[in-house]
């Protein structure tokens, strides 16, 4: 395994951009009562926090969707605030509709110096557009559009979402209470207003002798990623301020003594004020001997794979449930709750243990603790460096 740590310091550290954004906000019946009350609130916080000449347009959706608010600067709020108050929750859950709205209210208004996304908010599963919605996020990525997913409650489809918002080159998030809405929004924006570089990808020009089999994100949280046949990683956006560290696995076939190089990383990104391609680079050596010393594993790497090992095992039983296979996923899980405890996180724990016991009787997982799961054990990050 070797860490890879990707530090804004030595790339570009960008000044403030402005804002061109777009909040999509579910309106279904489903919302109705203190999560819409809350979703007005995290609104309303929003505007606050943005500058004049940022542009934000509002959209609501159910079955069909509503432009509240065109595209506009915030500079007066009062007609922002009227139409926030006016938001009322009808009707079922059709992403595509609302998703497709907020793209087309940011598309005309993207520029090279500007930070022009959709955050969208929902607590619904929606049914039949999986994945048209899943190629437009993937157009609007390539136009220079990110996307975030923000779920709120139990009944929305983890999956999908996570999806939706790596095709769009954002993040998603899990919300359990209405009352974090507004909480898990200003952090969206917070890290939109530092983005340094977007599309950032990591590449490994390895020796003949040396195969990547796997990476992984471990801060600012876990994700397993993929690799493509070139031996590179997409990793999204990279915020000024906070490391974003990869761990990768590694095969090394090689008998010979002496030193080696076995690999030449490399990071490259769009410099979000230019158009401008940014590269940093660093060749990874190692040296062969036919008497190694034996040595502890250094301290970061133990912490990384011990909470990686646990964020695996519950991605794990997910997947062996979706094919039938109830045993495995309960044994996937037990371990990951043995070595939740064993690190202290007692809630998450009694969390996976909850499901085994479901499974055990035959029944399905709960919604909300499949999420907790997930989501908690994302966030056993390595802390930043």
């Amino acid at each position: 395994y070797v860490l890879a740590d990707i530090r804004p310091r030595e790339i570009y550290l960008a000044a403030r951009r402005a804002l061109n954004l777009a909040l999509v906000v579910d309106r279904s019946t489903s919302m109705q009562g203190p999560r819409i009350h809350h979703v007005k609130m995290a609104a309303n916080d929003l505007i606050e926090s943005l500058q004049p000449t940022d542009r934000l347009a509002l959209v609501t959706f159910s079955d069909r969707a509503e432009v509240i608010i065109p595209s506009s600067p915030v500079e007066e709020t009062r007609s922002f605030r009227s139409a926030i108050a006016s938001i009322t929750a009808e009707g079922g859950t059709e992403i595509y509709q609302g998703l497709s709205a907020g793209i087309g209210q940011v598309r005309p208004y993207v520029a090279p110096q500007t930070i022009s996304h959709v955050i969208l908010l929902t607590d619904g599963r929606t049914y039949g557009d999986e994945e048209v919605a899943l190629i437009t996020a993937r157009r609007a990525e390539a136009e220079g559009i990110g996307i975030s997913a923000l779920g709120i409650g139990e009944d929305w489809h983890d999956a999908f979402l996570d999806n939706l918002a790596r095709s769009g080159g954002g993040t998603s998030d899990y919300i359990d209470a209405p009352a974090k809405i507004r909480r898990v929004l200003q952090a969206q924006i917070r890290g939109l207003a530092s983005l340094a570089l977007k599309r950032v990808r990591f590449r490994a020009n390895m020796a003949p002798y040396v195969r990547m089999e796997a990476a992984y994100r471990v801060a600012p949280y876990m994700e397993i990623l993929e690799v493509d046949s070139g031996n590179v990683v997409e990793t999204g956006n990279l915020l000024s301020g906070e490391a974003s560290s990869l761990a990768l696995e590694f095969t090394v076939k090689h008998t010979s003594p002496g030193k080696r190089r076995l690999a030449r990383f490399s990071i490259e990104g769009d410099d979000i004020g230019s158009d401008n391609r940014l590269e940093v680079w660093r060749d990874l050596n190692v040296t062969f001997t036919e008497n190694p010393s034996h040595e502890t594993v250094p301290p970061r790497m133990f912490t990384v794979l011990a909470r990686l090992s646990i964020f695996r095992l519950q991605e794990r039983a997910w997947t062996a449930l979706e094919s039938g296979d109830r045993n495995g996923a309960s044994r996937y899980l037990e371990s990951a709750a043995t070595q939740l405890f064993d690190l202290g996180y007692r809630e998450l724990g009694q969390a996976a243990m909850l499901e085994v016991d479901r499974l055990a009787h035959g029944a399905g997982p709960t919604g909300g603790g499949r999420k907790k799961l997930r989501y908690g054990t994302r966030a056993l990050s390595l802390p930043s460096v």
